[in-house]
């Protein structure tokens, strides 16, 4: 009889290991399959309260699988190298057996479920989990006995150790495949990301500076969506570079990206464009057009200058943009179109919206998503990289070696670009035509030659008037709408540039032209030999804008040199000599005669959109006695 005994156990131990062995490779999911496991040891050999235990990243023994146990329990199961019996079996690499868990003193219970020892008699069976030598986990289970502790259990531990075996075999497997699933996901990320296709738009848009870094990031977030675009800016930012990165980065790459300048065509034409013509429908239509809605179908249709069209043309384009359908010029059939809109504009909206000159209803349904690309001058630290990125592009056009150097580019740094990117790129072609040794200095800058015209357009703009498509700047007019200079009338054509006294009066030079401010003495005459910049750069030795010039911060700075005053209308008689007008300085009729130093310092920078080098013209001095007059009053300059 015991033979026999012994003969069933063993088969049922076999029969179990058959059964534990197709669980642990039935499924992907360890918890799940470990959780079969034991059930299966409770079901076959009435083992009970089963639990297996591996270690993690931490080093920290925690239970992932348990038989009866609920999630609260199971939460707090975690044991660390030697705590309790567990954690002894982690240490030890070794088996352990507990006859009695009520009279153990490592039995620490944390996973409850035990509070019947004091009724019945419980024993421990634990065995580690080893895989390659190395000790994974730990797996125990309960025997329950009504007469006592057993006094065998090498049945079960040899049992269990078979079972621990083929369970660490089945964790290192599914670890395994976990880790060569996360590194095949990262090298495939890698590879897609390498492998991507760049954006060529994207590259030619520079930018280091915050604002500007907002706006790709803007740009980024609304690639990916439908809704229509408003990109607002003055002229020369580049609102059409970044209306086809938009195009470039969204699922539509692969479609058209159509473009129309809505300023450059007349209504009619402008409807036969974006709609298409039928045969016949006007003079001249030979045959049927397709329109531009109808060629971006699938694409990104870019509209740009949208604020300029006619109110007639606006009530036509809201249809196309509420239904997403229209009709061809001479034509009944309706025509569907997937389209997505992108408009710019460097006009007030806004303030058109309100003068009844744009639709408030089409203003609502193309601003949807607003990108303010910022001016030039409000993205300082993007000027030295635009300009380096425009010398390498003029270089690589025209197959010569092209580089600029930091003076140069300090001088960049100081204009006011009311012209934007667009002037930026002008101004360094033109340079670059002019640098003898493909090294572009201060003195093939157009400002270093008086050829550069910028604060002509700048004063206007801050005088409140729109220049050829730069929009007029209202900061000034509207912070003090009672201020002379943004009630003064906008001049109807720039005066022509004066020319500059020489630096060494009275050496082989003539007498100086009527309305030329007479030379000024050698100290200070020396900084006027370099014409300065309309914008103040101040190509010359003698920075205009705040730079450091010389003598300022040095130990012994130049003596301040006051302002002349002015000479009243009527000091040259009619008739006077030549001689004596020469020496006359030409006061503008609106300038105070009398006052304090500094209000006419004030009206004068004011006067010239703060501007030093023209202040000093007006004033008949140089840019340098401007400076440090500016600096003696703790006049602040303001910057635009």
């Amino acid at each position: 009889m015991p033979g026999a005994t012994r003969q069933s156990t063993s088969n049922l131990e076999l029969l179990t290991i058959y059964e534990v062995s197709k669980i642990l490779g039935s499924s992907l999911d360890l918890q799940q399959t470990l959780r079969e496991v034991l059930r299966a040891l409770a079901y076959q050999l009435q083992m009970h309260r089963g639990r297996v235990y591996l270690v993690g990243e931490d080093n920290v023994l925690r239970l992932v699988a348990g038989n009866g146990l609920s999630n609260e329990a199971a939460a707090h199961a975690e044991f660390r190298e030697g705590e309790g019996i567990t954690g002894r079996i982690l240490k030890t690499g070794m088996p352990a057996v507990v006859p009695n868990l009520a009279e153990e003193p490592l039995f620490l219970n944390r996973t409850g479920g035990r509070e019947d020892l004091e009724e019945q008699v419980a024993s421990l069976v634990g065995v580690p989990i080893k895989a390659a030598g190395t000790v994974i986990g730990v797996l125990t289970i309960d025997r329950i006995s009504d007469e006592g502790p057993q006094g065998h259990f090498g049945s079960d531990v040899r049992f269990l150790t078979m079972v621990a075996n083929l369970i660490g075999q089945t964790v290192r497997l599914h670890r395994t495949v976990a880790e060569e699933r996360r590194f095949m996901m990262r090298e495939t990320f890698r590879m897609q990301k390498e492998l991507r296709p760049t954006v060529a738009p994207i590259n030619d848009v520079v930018c280091t500076s915050p604002n500007m870094l907002e706006v790709m990031a803007q740009l980024h977030r609304v690639a990916p969506f439908k809704s229509t675009v408003l990109i607002r800016g003055e002229s020369g930012t580049g609102k059409e570079l970044i209306a086809r990165a938009i195009h470039n980065t969204s699922p539509r790459k692969d479609a058209p990206f159509i473009r129309v300048n809505c300023a450059a065509l007349p209504e009619s034409l402008l409807e036969s464009e974006l709609f298409g013509h039928e045969k016949g429908a006007f003079t001249g239509a030979q045959k049927d057009h397709k329109g531009r809605f109808e060629l971006a179908s699938g694409g990104t249709l870019f509209l740009d200058e949208i604020g300029d069209i006619s109110p007639n043309f606006q009530a036509k384009l809201l249809r196309v943009l509420q239904e997403q359908e229209f009709e061809r010029v001479g034509g009944s059939k309706t025509i569907k179109t997937d389209v997505r809109l992108i408009c710019a504009t460097n006009l007030n909206l806004e303030e058109a919206v309100g003068h009844g000159k744009f639709r408030a209803d089409l203003y609502f349904r193309i601003n949807v998503v607003t990108i303010h690309l910022p001016p030039l001058r409000e993205r300082r630290q993007d000027i030295g990289p635009l300009a380096r990125h425009f010398v390498a592009k003029f270089g690589k056009d025209n197959g010569m070696n092209l580089t600029i150097d930091d003076q140069a580019l300090e001088v960049l740094n100081r204009c006011t670009w009311p012209g934007n990117v667009r002037e930026l790129e002008n101004c360094i072609e033109r340079a670059a035509t002019q640098c003898r040794d493909g090294v572009i200095r201060p003195d093939a800058l157009s400002c270093s030659m008086n050829l550069c015209n910028s604060s002509i357009l700048f004063q206007y703009r801050t005088l409140g008037a729109s220049v050829g498509g730069l929009a007029p700047s209202m900061a000034r007019a509207a912070a003090n709408p009672a201020h002379p200079v943004a009630a003064a009338p906008v001049p109807t054509a720039p005066a022509p540039a004066k020319a500059f006294p020489p630096p060494h009066p009275g050496v082989g030079s003539a007498a100086p032209p009527s309305g030329v401010p007479a030379p000024l003495p050698e100290p200070v005459a020396a900084s006027a030999g370099w014409p300065a910049c309309a914008s103040s750069c101040a190509a010359g030795p003698t920075p205009g804008c705040g730079a450091a010039q010389p003598g300022v911060n040095s130990g012994a700075p130049a003596p301040l040199i006051p302002l002349p005053l002015p000479e009243p209308s009527g000091a040259a008689p009619t008739g006077a000599p030549a001689a004596a007008n020469a020496q006359a300085v030409e006061v503008p009729l609106d300038e105070p005669e009398s006052g304090s130093l500094r209000d006419r310092l004030l009206w004068a920078m004011e006067r010239t959109g703060w501007v030093q080098a023209k202040a000093a013209r007006l004033l008949g001095m140089t840019t340098r006695q401007v400076s440090y007059a500016l600096r003696k009053y703790n006049i602040e300059i303001k910057r635009f």
